[in-house]
């Protein structure tokens, strides 16, 4: 490489050198957010299982005064499970999300720094840096992705498990208001 680089070149280079820099601050920041995320996800889920824990199952039982008919709640039963597998599910998919995945992120030594570096010019080195920069740029892309993606399936999977635990309640309401 050329040890005197144009100074409109050097202005150019300074400018990518920061840029890059802060792409990465902002994707490190953005990940520590989605994992806070994850983790509360994470914590209702668990929270809402000793919730649905308490829902009514088949012994909930409906007896009417008019007719000589003793009804199970299967249905509850039903949506009851669905509820603690999603549930299940949901943390499952949050956990895995959240552990750290291992990724390459290039670190350069400060030795090798040393050694490979001194006869360099300031425009030369923050090129090699910006190279380095751009390997954590698209690892910490990608992790944060894979992360955005776990956030968003578990979310989901929360959600519905709610709905049938919604439904479950909904259930034992109307029967249990006929009898």
């Amino acid at each position: 490489m050329d040890k005197s680089t144009p100074e409109s070149y050097s202005k150019i280079i300074e400018v990518i050198f920061q840029n890059a820099k802060e792409s990465i601050q902002i994707l490190r920041s953005n990940i520590q957010e989605i994992n806070t995320k994850l983790s509360a996800v994470t914590g209702f889920s668990v929270l809402w299982i000793k919730f649905v824990g308490d829902l009514p199952d088949s012994s909930l039982v409906i007896t009417s005064s008019d007719w000589s008919i003793s009804l199970s709640c299967y249905s509850c039963l039903l949506f009851k499970i669905i509820s603690l597998i999603l549930l299940i599910t949901s943390s499952l998919i949050s956990l895995i999300a959240f552990l750290p995945k291992p990724t390459y992120q290039p670190i350069i030594n400060p030795e090798e720094q040393v050694e490979k570096c001194l006869e360099l010019s300031e425009d030369e080195y923050k090129l090699a840096l910006i190279k380095v920069y751009n390997q954590n740029i698209q690892s910490l892309f990608e992790l944060r992705c894979r992360k955005v993606i776990g956030l968003k399936r578990s979310g989901i999977t929360f959600v519905v498990a709610a709905i049938f635990s919604a439904l479950d309640i909904l259930l034992e309401i109307f029967l249990t208001s006929f009898s």
